[in-house]
């Protein structure tokens, strides 16, 4: 029991003169005015030099014990004192006068605050008859305090003191009390070393040895044995908090722990690391139960935040935190994003995105006593309060001070915190307004927005499920435009902002763009799309397109996938990467929204892209080469002149959406203005662009040329291009206008996502299927080749054994030779024959040197034995070795040899065939000119004949001559 203070009216009494209460009122009113700003109020302690005293008076007590009093503060401890002439009376707002001078304000910073379990039954206080308003209440614990010059102090507020418990002269790091003797605190030092307490009789229980590396930053008890486990930065250790030795180093210095705990049910130990990963392991055996990596975690770090390896190693005080009840583990070790996992059905069931930590860190995360509700302290400051099991807002914790590291109470009515701005003061609040906003009718702040990714596929009970509609039965669009005239958020509010500023706030610009393109939000589209994994035509897009940052690698894998899996169209395009990485990269921390963002872009402003593919939009490019043929027709004629088409000066800027064209934050201001306006501006824009250049443009020559310039980053003025394109799309007649070729801006409908087949069908469910053929060959050829490395590898293996097996047979051979050549030298030597001068104790030696020879025959014998049993055991396990081997090969050879076979036969019947259609060449060349013999014979015969009917004429003639003659 700690030692009593002095009462009011003892300490009125040792100050009686003239003067005293004068003086008395003098020092309370400077108390209140430099004890760091804070107000002395009844409850307000100072507890700086004081060994023990009252917290509240005696009426407050009563009240708070009660449960009359749950609003403002309850208690606020300041460890400061006024060390002047007057020395202040610590939990009455009144002074005792010290003596004369001038004094000096102390303020000590508090480092840790802790609580414990309940330890006893509030004392009966009824000071009224009327019943007090709320839940009941029982302040049944001892709260904890440790400064940086290493005192410690303990409140119990059933008892209604407070008391010193140990001054140790260094800093605390980390306190809490021990589970199986309750009213031991064990607290870890700067200096490395662990101490244990007694908050009783203020003694020291025990001081562990300093085996950590660094100091512990966090101690985390086991609920039923008496086991405890200390954290640094380079290691976690096991303790035994009853013999206090040390019982196992769970990690190494180089595993870089963030946090270790014990599970609610006592039988698991969690541990947080600086890769990401998360592991459970059993208490007993250290078997791995689960482990959870930083692929599971889709939330990616947006650009303009730290990277990934700062956001894990950021010192914190908690990284992640186990509800009452075991079922949900809640992690935020990255960034504003707060990952719930289900730890029964082992699945990550929500990814909570904190719009208001945006571009700070999550420095400690705690549930709130047996409820499911989340307590998330930013550092800023700011300490909100969400719902982990339904994703949504429950409230924040607002006042004069923001919040430096707090502390729940085990019934979670109570919090504790030591304040950001003066850390010297721990402030006691109630959180009624947050657990029970019906019964105490609390106000929660409305302006702090959460954003829920839900990743669960099973599911939810009904009675969650009805009210989750109830409460977001719209979407964002819905709800911001349903009372445009008080809304924050509208399309002519942002118009007016976007033609002044020009462009829309970076920290706003992705809830602005999902505003404007009224996203559908459906998220079971969304599910079913990406549950399809990776989809075959990206999975070696690391290999192709490599990114420094691998969360954006994979962001790109998943939203390319989906994209591919909503329509074929996309798994055939070259120039998708390049569409959608600019979306990527500012949805990274968002890849739902991000995902929607490129599908309503598509389906508005690529209208008419794809209706001759693989061709070019023809129609979009001809309405682009008529526009620029009424504002410009002497550079239209020019590119005419030049063969430069629209695909050249048009086509290569819009494949990547003219990311190649301008800086990131150029791009950004570009796709502000044409999200907000009709689908049609684009065309404007690359006209404006184009016409920007006119006179660069009427000097160039060659295609070449223009080719290089439409395909770099030229300098250009965004802001200047914009206005340009403006005034064009008012100069422009519908005629030529695009905005009468294209149809307006069509949000994508809610529910499910729209089938998108505007192309050619035959011909992308043609490459579509030529591609899966090459993919099929691929892994054929693949298969084939990994088997003959495999055989190639046996063989090679097989070899090496038997030159292994060989130069171990010819070691032993040599080593049993030499061996034997040595056993026959000292044999030698012992010889009698060899030394005639011993002839004396001849018989003596002859028997000796028997009895050597016998032993060491019979040794040699066993040796033998053994030697013939080795090479027995490994000459037959070689045996089993190599016919295991051998079958194989026989049937990798079997297998090649039908190989073989069908190939020779393939041969031997092509070489067949060849030979037959050889013979039949001959036999046709023979019989084509036996033909031609025939021919010329019939010609010589006819030729002869001819000869002779002309002599036979001739001769006739004669003789009718001569018959004519004679007559």
């Amino acid at each position: 029991m700690p030692p009593a203070r002095p009462s009011a009216s003892a300490s009125a009494s040792a100050g009686k003169d003239a003067v005293s209460t004068a003086a008395a009122a003098a020092a309370a009113k400077a108390a209140a005015d430099t004890a760091s700003n804070l107000a002395t109020t009844s409850r307000t302690v100072l507890i700086a030099d004081a060994r023990t005293g009252q917290i509240w008076r005696p009426l407050e007590w009563k009240k708070i014990m009660a449960g009359y009093t749950r609003k403002g503060t309850l208690l606020k401890l300041c460890n400061s004192s006024k060390q002047t002439e007057y020395a202040l009376q610590p939990g009455f707002g009144s002074a005792i006068p010290r003596g004369s001078g001038t004094g000096f304000e102390k303020n000590v910073p508090f480092a840790c605050i802790c609580f414990s379990r309940e330890m006893a039954n509030p004392s009966s206080v009824e000071p009224f008859d009327a019943k007090p308003p709320g839940p009941p209440v029982f302040y049944s614990y001892v709260m904890c305090a440790a400064d940086q010059r290493g005192h410690i102090y303990a409140t119990d507020f059933v008892r209604n003191r407070y008391w010193l418990v140990a001054r140790t002269g260094v800093a605390g790091t980390s306190v809490c009390f021990n589970a199986v003797r309750r009213r031991e605190i064990i607290i870890a030092l700067a200096d490395r070393s662990i101490h244990c307490y007694n908050i009783d009789n203020c003694q020291l229980v025990a001081k562990l040895p300093v085996f950590h590396q660094s100091a512990a930053h966090h101690i985390a008890v086991h609920p039923t044995r008496p086991l405890a486990i200390s954290t640094s930065n380079t290691e976690a250790i096991l303790w035994d908090t009853e013999s206090w030795e040390r019982r196992r180093i769970l990690v190494g210095s180089a595993s870089g722990v963030q946090q270790v705990i014990f599970s609610k049910d006592g039988l698991s130990i969690v541990a947080a690391f600086e890769d990401g990963s998360i592991f459970f392991w059993m208490i007993d055996s250290f078997s791995l139960q689960w482990r959870i990596t930083l692929d599971q975690m889709t939330g990616a770090v947006s650009g303009a935040e730290m990277n990934t390896t700062q956001l894990l190693t950021s010192p914190r005080f908690s990284y992640f935190a186990l509800s009452y009840n075991g079922e949900l583990f809640a992690f935020s070790g990255l960034s504003s994003t707060v990952y719930v996992w289900n730890m029964v059905e082992k699945r990550l069931l929500h990814e909570i995105l904190i719009p208001a930590f945006h571009s700070t860190l999550i420095v400690q995360i705690e549930f709130v006593g047996p409820t499911n509700l989340l307590a998330l302290l930013s550092s800023t400051g700011v300490l909100i309060f969400i719902d982990a099991a339904e994703a949504k807002f429950a409230g924040q914790l607002q006042g004069r001070h923001r919040f430096h590291s707090f502390a729940t109470s085990p019934d979670g009515l109570v919090l504790a915190s030591i304040l950001l701005d003066a850390k010297h003061a721990v402030s006691l609040v109630r959180l009624d307004a947050i657990l029970y906003p019906e019964e105490t009718h609390g106000v929660l702040n409305e302006d702090q927005q959460l954003e829920s990714r839900s990743r669960s596929q099973a599911p939810k009970p009904e009675t969650k499920r009805a009210i989750v509609t109830m409460e977001q039965p719209k979407t964002f669009y819905d709800l911001v435009e349903s009372k445009e005239e008080t809304s924050v958020l509208n399309k002519r509010k942002l118009a007016r902002f976007l033609a002044h500023y020009g462009e829309y706030p970076a920290q706003y610009r992705p809830l602005i763009w999902r505003f404007l393109l009224k996203l559908p939000e459906s998220r079971a589209g969304y599910e079913a799309l990406l549950d399809q994994g990776v989809h075959p035509s990206f999975k070696d897009f690391r290999k192709r397109f490599p990114l420094k940052s691998d969360r954006k690698a994979k962001s790109m894998e998943k939203i390319l996938s989906c994209l591919a899996f909503w329509s074929p169209i996309f798994e055939n395009l070259d120039y998708l990467p390049a569409m959608v990485f600019p979306f990527a990269s500012l949805f990274a921390n968002d890849l739902f929204s991000g995902l929607e963002t490129i599908m309503t872009v598509i389906i508005n402003w690529c209208q008419k892209w794809w209706e001759y593919y693989p061709n070019p939009p023809i129609d979009c490019l001809d309405m682009l080469e008529d526009m620029l043929g009424y504002h410009d027709p002497e550079l239209l004629a020019h590119f005419v002149q030049e063969k430069v088409t629209s695909q050249i000066y048009a086509w290569s800027m819009m494949q990547s959406f003219f990311s190649d064209l301008f800086s990131r934050s150029d791009w950004l201001k570009l796709w502000d203005h044409l999200l907000s306006q009709p689908p049609s501006f684009m065309y404007h824009f690359i006209l404006a662009y184009i016409l920007s250049f006119r006179a660069s443009l009427l000097d160039t020559r060659g295609v070449a040329d223009f080719k290089f310039f439409f395909q770099r980053r030229n300098a250009a003025n965004v802001t200047r291009i914009l206005h340009k394109a403006y005034d064009l799309q008012s100069m422009t007649p519908d005629s030529v206008s695009p905005a009468t070729f294209l149809a307006p801006f069509t949000p994508c409908i809610r529910g499910e996502y729209p089938v998108f087949n505007k192309y050619p069908e035959f011909i992308v469910n043609y490459q579509t299927h030529m591609r899966e053929k090459i993919r099929a060959d691929e892994t054929e050829y693949l298969r084939k080749r990994r088997m003959a490395d495999e055989v190639s590898r046996l063989t090679e293996e097989l070899r090496k054994d038997k030159r292994a097996w060989e130069s171990a047979d010819w070691k032993m051979d040599q080593m049993v030779e030499k061996w034997w050549d040595q056993m026959m030298g000292k044999l030698c030597g012992v010889c009698p024959i060899a030394c005639p001068s011993t002839a004396y104790p001849l018989p003596r030696r002859l028997i000796r040197h028997q009895r050597m020879l016998g032993q060491e025959e019979a040794r040699l014998a066993t040796q033998s034995h053994l030697d013939t049993a080795e090479k027995e055991q490994r000459a037959a396990a070689m045996q089993q070795i190599a016919d295991a081997r051998r079958a194989f090969i026989d049937q990798q050879v079997s297998s090649t040899e039908q190989h073989i076979s069908s190939i020779s036969r393939a041969v031997g019947r092509n070489r067949r065939e060849r030979d037959q259609a050889a013979d039949h060449e001959q036999i046709d060349k023979a019989f084509k000119e036996v033909e031609n013999e025939w021919l010329r014979r019939r010609d010589e015969m006819v030729k002869t004949r001819g000869e002779l009917a002309s002599i036979q004429q001739a001769r006739i003639r004669r003789l009718v001559e001569h018959a004519e003659d004679t007559s």
